[in-house]
C-alpha cells in the first residue's frame, strides 16, 4: 500500500511539475526573421576572425532574445545549434550542405566537393539556421 501511495505521489508530482509547453513545442520558424535580423545586425559572419567568435556572438544574441521574451526559450537550442553549424569565420571553401535523411533534411558544414560526393546540395545561406528551408532546392528547416 505504501509503495502504491509513493508511486501515485511521484506521478502526481511529475504531472504538476511538467510545463504545459512541453506538450506542444513552440514553432521556432515563426521567430526566424527576428533572430536573423538580430544576429546579422550584431555579428559579422563574413568578417569574423574565427568561427568561435562568430558563434559566441550569435549565442549571446539568441540568449538575449530569449531572456527578453522575443524568442520562445524552447527554441534557443535550435538556433544556437544552427549558428554553430555555419561557415562563418571558417577559412577555405566550406558550405552548408543539405542532405536528405528519410523524410527530413539534415544540414551540416562540409567542403563543397565533399557535400556533392555525399549526394548533398549546397545550402542557400552560410548558416544551418536557414540553409535548407523549403524555398531552397533541398527542402527542410533544421529542427
Amino acid at each position: 500500500m505504501k509503495t502504491m501511495i509513493r508511486t501515485l505521489l511521484a506521478l502526481a508530482s511529475l504531472v504538476l511539475t511538467t510545463p504545459a509547453a512541453a506538450a506542444k513545442p513552440a514553432d521556432c520558424s515563426a521567430s526566424l526573421d527576428v533572430v536573423q535580423t538580430a544576429v546579422l545586425g550584431n555579428c559579422d559572419c563574413a568578417g569574423s576572425e574565427t568561427h568561435g567568435r562568430f558563434v559566441r556572438c550569435a549565442v549571446r544574441v539568441v540568449k538575449g532574445l530569449a531572456q527578453d521574451g522575443l524568442l520562445p526559450k524552447s527554441c534557443r537550442g535550435a538556433y544556437v545549434h544552427g549558428y554553430a553549424h555555419s561557415t562563418c569565420g571558417k577559412p577555405g571553401t566550406f558550405t552548408t550542405c543539405c542532405l536528405a535523411r528519410g523524410a527530413s533534411t539534415a544540414c551540416s558544414v562540409k567542403r563543397a566537393s565533399v557535400c556533392e560526393h555525399l549526394g548533398g546540395t549546397p545550402g542557400s545561406t552560410s548558416t544551418c539556421v536557414d540553409a535548407c528551408l523549403p524555398s531552397s532546392p533541398s527542402g527542410a528547416f533544421l529542427d
